[in-house]
């Protein structure tokens, strides 16, 4: 994101009105985790897999250390929108 586009968001935060920060807020940090929790959940169908996650498994679509390494991206992008956020309401 842009210095300029960053000021703007800074902006439009100190300016929204509380519903339209919440709607925001969900839809910035819940989508994220709710990505997160699908991949745990593939994760957890990993340790007793069927058939057909064996083969992907095997062939390598289903792959566990780049999954939790978008879970780490996922939660990380919800602790910068937080800290933003946190940050232009502070200032």
């Amino acid at each position: 994101m842009s210095d300029d586009a960053r000021d703007q968001y800074k902006q439009w935060i100190l300016s929204a009105d509380s519903k339209s920060l919440l709607r925001q807020l969900n839809a910035e940090i819940k989508t994220p985790l709710i990505s997160a929790q699908n991949l745990v959940n593939i994760l957890q169908m990993m340790q007793n897999p069927s058939p057909s996650m064996v083969k992907k498994m095997e062939s390598g679509e289903l792959n566990p250390d780049s999954m939790l390494a978008e879970i780490a991206g996922f939660i990380g992008s919800v602790f910068d929108i937080i800290d933003f956020f946190r940050e232009s309401l502070e200032e």
